[in-house]
């Protein structure tokens, strides 16, 4: 979705009427928990392609990321030809084609795959509208060598009769490879496939996220709801193709379109032509990693002093951060001989050096009101062209400056890389990379940040509460006096059974807004006198009554007549078998809903 996400003033490169400094995705939750201690920080992965990207021309914002290409020389599965022109951007976000390649059998289709490489701890999540021919459109990682690989969705959607079973369902998975001989895991149990009940994932935006806790665990989200959970070396890696690693390597965010020929299932040439049908769009992509809630680390701290503003009613407040007071640093483009270090170096006194082309680092600062801010950086450089700075806040392109020549490179400077930029108060992450065509770049002084003006942000609205969605089987832990729940696939979907009573399971959710919710609970028994009992951080809230409807496997909505309070945030849910059955034997589940 198109939006102003910065204000610039016109001298600058960005050039805007005043408006919020927001990105597309801050009115959506991240559904997952960052952990005890730890909040998440947006990585400058993060895009929302409202930028103008053509078939063939790309502009700095786009590549910075992206590659319109795999991550190496291959070009697609089956009878798929990835090709860089059929990747641009259109109504603020990326879009991604796919058409009939003239004179052959092959299909042209688009793709982008990310410069850098990510690894756990990770929240990812997109916001895709996938497209209507057969192709298959996935949002995944992959590591360079293609041995680990984790799908946050891949969808398969056709409106032709026959492909009603694929197109109702999303396949959210993962891969591990052994190359040569070449084998392949993952899972393939009915679990894996995310059935919509409301009909299909075609036709509308929808938000696919998963969360990469380590190596041996794995959420993934639809909608801000969990559904499904895998973990342990019996579900990530049961043949030990890892070594015992689980999914461990640095992966590289791949977005595309694909024919994949195990389904030999081809779009017509009419439907390749249907650019209603043949075109992937992607609104957004945002990544998070978890840092204290500090914002510190044991080698590179932040102090409080020095990144944020005095609590002062003056326009002109004003804070300065050291370049050397980074709390990450890091390379965007290929190693330059001669630079041997990876990102800024500190040289000491607060100043770096040893910047080449791409190199960049993060600083946080806070700022204690909602106000107009100039962003300064004082450099020094020899260089009298090929220089500048890109300014990225929040993993959100600002703005790229030229800088000018200083007569060396200690003589330092300061030139402004934006002014009157509207932020909301709260802590950022600020971003300065260097940019230009010169390889070697300046040596940095100090970052300054000025407020020059009070005018209102714009109050932030109150998130309203979502549905939760729990599968029965995706418990975090389970036990009692018979062992607990264990999993068992029927009907064409993954559940629990040999459930007794005082048998019970945790599950744990990340409520995305303060609310009274009805819990649903999706259970079959042909037991008389069955009923769960369900507890809230270790609270009991409810009793409910399962009925006997004759069947372990006929899976029924029962609803709570009383609703549960809950407050935003991680919470745990745990669901006892709590009857009064002739035997022990309770109840089989398929999942519970929470609704507002």
């Amino acid at each position: 979705m198109k939006k102003i996400t910065s204000c610039i003033a016109a001298a600058l490169l960005l050039s805007a009427p005043l408006a919020s400094f927001a990105a597309d995705w801050d009115s959506v939750p991240i559904p997952a928990a960052a952990g005890t201690g730890k909040t998440w920080q947006l990585q400058s992965i993060s895009d929302e392609f409202n930028y103008t990207a053509s078939p063939t021309v790309k502009p700095a914002e786009f590549n910075s990321r992206w590659v319109p290409s795999f991550i190496n020389s291959w070009t697609g599965p089956g009878d798929s030809e990835f090709n860089a022109g059929h990747s641009y951007t259109s109504g603020g976000s990326l879009a991604l084609q796919s058409s009939a390649k003239a004179g052959t059998n092959k299909i042209y289709t688009g793709i982008i795959s990310s410069k850098e490489t990510f690894t756990y701890p990770l929240y990812l999540e997109a916001r895709v509208k996938h497209t209507g021919n057969t192709l298959a459109n996935a949002v995944w990682m992959l590591s360079a060598d293609s041995t680990q690989e984790i799908d946050a969705m891949e969808s398969y959607g056709s409106d032709r009769v026959g492909q009603e079973w694929f197109d109702q369902r999303m396949h959210v998975s993962h891969h591990v490879f052994v190359r040569s001989p070449f084998q392949d895991y993952q899972p393939t149990d009915a679990g894996s496939w995310i059935l919509n009940s409301a009909g299909t994932w075609r036709g509308a935006m929808h938000t696919y996220g998963v969360h990469w806790k380590d190596p041996w665990n794995l959420d993934y989200y639809i909608d801000g709801v969990k559904v499904r959970t895998v973990s342990g070396p019996a579900m990530i890696d049961p043949n030990n193709f890892t070594g015992g690693t689980g999914i461990n390597k640095s992966l590289h965010i791949i977005i595309d379109v694909e024919h994949q020929d195990w389904r030999d299932v081809r779009p017509t040439a009419a439907e390749l032509a249907d650019t209603s049908k043949s075109i992937m769009f992607v609104d957004w992509i945002r990544v998070y990693k978890p840092v204290t809630s500090s914002a510190t680390s044991s080698s590179n701290s932040v102090s409080s002093s020095s990144s944020s503003l005095s609590n002062s009613s003056s326009s002109s407040a004003t804070t300065v951060i050291d370049f050397a007071n980074y709390f990450d640093t890091g390379k965007s483009t290929a190693s330059v001989a001669g630079d041997t270090y990876v990102g800024f170096n500190k040289s000491g006194s607060g100043n770096i050096n040893y910047n080449t082309a791409g190199d960049w680092a993060d600083y946080l600062v806070t700022l204690p009101s909602d106000g107009q801010y100039k962003i300064e950086v004082t450099t020094a450089s020899p260089l009298i062209s090929g220089i500048g700075a890109k300014l990225s806040i929040d993993g959100i392109y600002v703005s790229t400056t030229s800088l000018a020549a200083t007569g060396g490179w200690e003589l330092y400077s300061a030139s402004t890389l934006a002014n009157n930029l509207s932020i909301g108060a709260g802590t950022h992450t600020v971003r300065i990379e260097s940019a230009g065509t010169s390889t070697w770049q300046w040596n940095g002084d100090e970052i300054r940040v000025t407020k020059v003006g009070s005018a209102a942000v714009g109050s932030p609205t109150t998130p309203a509460p979502v549905a939760m969605i729990i599968q029965a089987e995706s418990f975090s832990a389970t036990g009692g006096v018979y062992d607990g729940f264990k999993t068992y696939s029927v009907n064409g979907v993954s559940a629990i059974n040999y459930n007794q009573r005082g048998d019970w399971a945790d599950y744990a959710i990340n409520v995305a807004a303060d609310g009274s919710y009805t819990f649903n609970a999706y259970v079959s028994s042909p037991m008389s006198g069955a009923a769960l009992e369900v507890s809230v951080d270790g609270v009991k809230v409810l009793t409910q009554a399962v009925p006997n409807n004759g069947s372990w496997d006929s899976f029924q909505k029962v609803s709570s007549v009383s609703k549960i309070a809950l407050t935003k945030g991680a919470h745990t849910i745990r669901v006892t078998s709590a009857g009064a059955t002739s035997s022990t034997w309770e109840w089989n589940a398929d999942k519970f809903e929470l609704v507002p």
